[in-house]
This record gives C-alpha cells, structure tokens and sequence, in this order.
C-alpha cells in the first residue's frame, strides 16, 4: 500500500483519466477527494473508490475559480486533516482552426487547463510545505510537447503548464514537495467519442505501439509520481504517447 495514511485530490476525476488516477490511488491506501462538474459522475466514482475499501469525498468545484479551488482544498482539510497529493488533471479539448478560434474559446481553454493549475496549486502547496512533504503532478497532453495545428489555445495552455510545474519544482523542491507533468497522447477516454472509428483507427496507425492509450496506463504513472519511489524526481515532463512523439513529432 504505497500510499497508505496520504490524502489525495484528482481534478477532473469524474471521469477518464482522473477516474483510474483516483481508483488506482485508493487501491494503494490513499483517502481520495473526487472533483468535477457532474455531481452524478463525481458519486458514482466516490462510491467505486470506496468499495477499495478506503475513504473518499466528492466536491462540486470549478478550477477555474480560485476561491472555489481554496474552499475545496479546506474541505479537503477539515474531512481528512492534510492534503499531500494534488493531481491537476482537469481540462476541456476543442479542436479548432486559428482563424475560427474565437476570444471565448481561448479564454475558456487557458482558464480551465492553464490557470486551473495555478489555481489549485496556490490553494494547496502551503500547508505541503508546512508538512515537509508534498507531490504535485499535472496531467497535460502531448500537444504542449509538439504543438499541433488547429490547436493553438490548448498548445499554449499545455506549455504553459509545462513551465508552470517546472517553476514550481524548482522553487519547493528544498521543502520536500515535488512537481512533475504526464503529458499523454491520445488515451481511450469519453473524449474519443468526438472522433469517428476510421479516424481513431487512423490516429492508431501513426503510434509506433499500435495502439492508443488506456487510461489505466497513465494511473501508474501517477502512482510513482506520487511514491516515496519518485522523492528524488522534480520538474520531469514524461511523454506517455506510445512513441508518437517521437515518431510524428
């Protein structure tokens, strides 16, 4: 049980990634706090997480609002007394051409995925300092590693977060509180109902592995970072797509 006595909160957990993050955290013995926007989605993973026998808190709260991030980070604290592992991994994916990109999408994009990190980080790294013990972990996309078209506002926001974590890393590494990123390709998750099956087969082909993620794959990553394992790992950015990165990068 590598996280046993740990409190864990995953953003954007309702669903997908956050979901296997968050149930493969509390099989590990860490008490988990559930957020998204469904509260129907949130109680139905509150309740799978429980059923690994540990405890675990659904909140309703937008990380795009800062004082919504601090009154979820306090009722983190009042319900399990400490919070020692943050995962940001809420965010929202359009895929839109430049000159169609509007103001609203843009602002909507770098709210939710950049200044969600902010917002929550600023909320809860405090009181992980104060512990001398902390992991902070963002969950972004392989679109801040290579910036593809017609994806401009979530390129800028993903890199930002790259920086962001980076900057963080470096300055509360000397407090015992890391910062790393999983940057993702395509992962099985809701969101691939937006594409058709000649375009996800497609997608798949250009994959040196074959085959696109599964959102388990991206919880164990989670899971060292979140280790004793990782206490000598700062500031990294694994690329987690199956070599395509590399291959159409």
């Amino acid at each position: 049980m590598r996280l046993s006595g740990k409190t864990a909160l995953v953003t954007g957990s309702s669903s997908g990634i956050g979901r296997a993050i968050a149930l493969r955290f509390a099989r590990e013995g860490a008490d988990v706090v559930i957020n998204g926007r469904d509260e129907r989605k949130i109680a139905s993973v509150v309740k799978d997480a429980q059923a690994s026998g540990g405890r675990a808190l659904g909140i309703r709260a937008n990380v795009g609002d800062l004082g919504e991030c601090r009154t979820m980070i306090e009722r983190t604290q009042s319900e399990f007394g400490h919070l020692d592992i943050l995962v940001c991994n809420a965010g929202v994916f359009h895929h839109t051409p430049f000159l169609k990109l509007s103001e609203e999408e843009w602002d909507e994009v770098l709210t939710i995925d950049l200044k969600g990190i902010f917002n929550c980080v600023r909320a809860a790294v405090a009181q992980m300092v104060d512990r001398k013990w902390g992991r902070i972990i963002a969950v972004t996309a392989t679109s801040g590693v290579v910036a593809p078209p017609q994806m401009a506002h979530i390129a800028a926001a993903k890199t930002g977060a790259h920086g962001l974590i980076k900057s963080i890393a470096a300055e509360f590494a000397s407090s015992g509180v890391t910062a790393n990123v999983i940057a993702p390709g395509l992962v099985d998750t809701p969101i691939l109902g937006n594409f058709s099956e000649q375009a996800l087969q497609e997608f798949a082909r250009r994959v040196p592995i074959g085959r696109i993620g599964r959102p388990e794959e991206i919880a164990e990553a989670a899971l060292y970072f979140a280790s004793e394992d990782a206490a000598y790992v700062t500031g990294q950015v694994l690329n987690m797509s199956g070599g395509a990165v590399i291959a159409n990068g």
